[in-house]
């Protein structure tokens, strides 16, 4: 069993794609207007020790730890588990995490898995 783990994807949703995909869901008005305040004008700044590094604008990412960024990260995310499970592939999305599962037993199975792999590199650059 091989396993791909899709990591650092919480970090990089853009949040003009996130209320596109919310919006193409039925989510407007004031509910859309919420997210998108929640979502803007976003800061992170990095401590370590005593030292702090300087305060960086947020243009991508929903806020990890909250519990509305998980639930935007896996709205955002559903249309890749789609994709993927109509083509065979066992996706498993737990809050941040996005799990690839397929079993090689033969070299079909290398042809799938390279399928899966090109279809997760297609919708990354989409």
């Amino acid at each position: 069993m091989h396993i791909l783990i899709f990591s650092r994807a919480f970090d990089s949703v853009s949040h003009t794609k996130l209320l596109a995909r919310l919006h193409s869901y039925g989510i407007r008005g004031d509910v859309l207007k919420w997210l998108q305040n929640f979502l803007k004008n976003r800061t992170h700044q990095t401590r370590v020790g005593q030292c702090l590094s300087v305060i960086a604008n947020l243009l991508s990412g929903v806020v990890q730890g909250s519990g509305i960024g998980s639930v935007l990260f896996l709205v955002y995310i559903d249309e890749l588990a789609k994709l993927l499970k109509s083509h065979g592939i066992i996706v498993k999305l737990f809050a941040d995490d996005v799990k690839v599962y397929l079993q090689i037993v033969n070299v079909s199975d290398t042809v799938m898995l390279q399928g899966a792999l090109d279809l997760i590199v297609e919708w990354a650059s989409t």
